[in-house]
């Protein structure tokens, strides 16, 4: 079987992991995989889905350019040579992850005669968007992924999509199992202090605002707690700076940054951790990396978070609600056995569910379905 994977982006955001795990995994299962991504176009000394790709041996095309921006001189491209290329390779499956890669592939292949069956993830937090030109999109996908029940439901709903295409699976996670230290000194932060941690974009839409005056309620409550906040954004000013100044809460919260080196010990270090919304990647990736560690969570109500974290028992689930975040973050805070316990479970469940190589196995299964029925008529 041969699988060509679109990933029209080559920053390493959300969904990046997710997919090239996926690509590394289905290879170890036996299946032919490329992956044809966009290209990094400029110098830049991060993580890119190249740089990652090339490190884990997947298979990689660059023929294709793949801009999510606006170009109409990069779209014509892959539109015309989009269908040479599938041809001349015999792929038996086109694997879509992102809007633009999924729109090139479905518009090139509409009037391919003997085209290869098209899969779409839907990595989106909540669903994919329910519009004109998705809704014609998924008219033409042979199968669908989705990482939830939720989400599937959501999908199923919009676009009436046939629920023999559709496959759910857990959400993956690459176990860390390398060196880590406690940040406490580094940040600050004594030793006896029970540290609260947040990652994410300090994007305004991520609900800052409650965990801060959730957090300045708790602070009023408890002694010796802090606020870890790791990220970065150019919205910081409005997201996190202004309401810590209103709250009068600066002594208490730390903002960390962008951490890359020691991004797995910032982990470490935290006692419990807060998601009240996941970013572009609905799968919360952070969020997942932090239970694998067993770290306990506190987690909104909305997209696939709830699905993530099982209600006391891996954490808490609340609402919208800075009150009630605050009586569950003081739950955590006062009780170190809690703590252990959730943690523990969470390590787990994440040992025993999230794993990419039984995530790998359901979708080659998928895969062998979708070609037994054929292509959607």
């Amino acid at each position: 079987m041969k699988v060509l994977h679109l990933f029209s982006d080559w920053k390493w955001t959300g969904p990046a992991e997710p997919v090239l795990s996926l690509c590394e995994n289905l290879r170890n299962e036996g299946v032919d995989v490329v992956l044809a991504y966009r290209k990094t176009p400029i110098d830049f000394p991060e993580r890119t889905v190249d740089k990652e790709a090339r490190r884990r041996g997947i298979r990689c095309y660059e023929g294709l350019r793949l801009n999510r921006y606006f170009s109409a001189g990069d779209w014509f491209h892959d539109l015309t040579s989009f269908n040479p290329y599938v041809e001349r390779e015999k792929f038996d499956i086109v694997h879509t992850h992102l809007s633009h890669d999924y729109f090139t592939a479905v518009t090139a292949l509409t009037f391919y005669r003997s085209r290869p069956r098209i899969v779409r993830t839907d990595h989106k937090r909540d669903g994919l968007p329910a519009n004109l030109f998705m809704s014609w999109a998924m008219g033409r996908t042979d199968g669908l992924v989705t990482y939830s029940q939720r989400l599937a439901k959501l999908d199923r709903a919009h676009f009436h999509f046939p629920e023999e295409r559709l496959c759910i699976v857990p959400p993956g996670i690459k176990p860390y199992d390398g060196p880590v230290k406690d940040l406490r000194a580094e940040l600050g932060i004594a030793p006896d202090e029970c540290v609260i941690g947040v990652i994410g974009r300090l994007k305004p839409d991520r609900g800052y605002d409650v965990i801060l005056k959730a957090f300045s309620t708790l602070r009023s409550r408890v002694d010796k707690v802090k606020l870890v906040i790791v990220g970065r954004s150019s919205q910081i000013e409005a997201s996190v700076m202004k309401p810590l100044r209103e709250l009068g809460i600066e002594k208490d919260v730390v903002i960390a940054g962008y951490r890359i080196d020691d991004y797995f010990s910032m982990i470490h270090t935290f006692d419990l951790y807060i998601m009240m919304r996941a970013g572009s990647d609905g799968s919360g990736r952070a969020l997942r990396e932090v239970l694998s560690m067993g770290r306990p969570a506190i987690v909104s109500d909305r997209g696939m978070l709830p699905d993530l974290v099982e209600n006391e028992k891996t954490g808490y689930v609340t609402s919208w609600d800075a009150a009630d975040l605050a009586k569950k973050m003081e739950l955590l805070v006062t009780d170190t056995g809690i703590r252990r316990r959730l943690g523990e479970n969470a390590r787990r469940r994440a040992d025993e569910e999230w794993s990419f190589r039984l995530q790998a196995k359901a979708v080659k299964s998928f895969y062998h379905s979708l070609l037994t029925m054929g292509r959607r008529k």
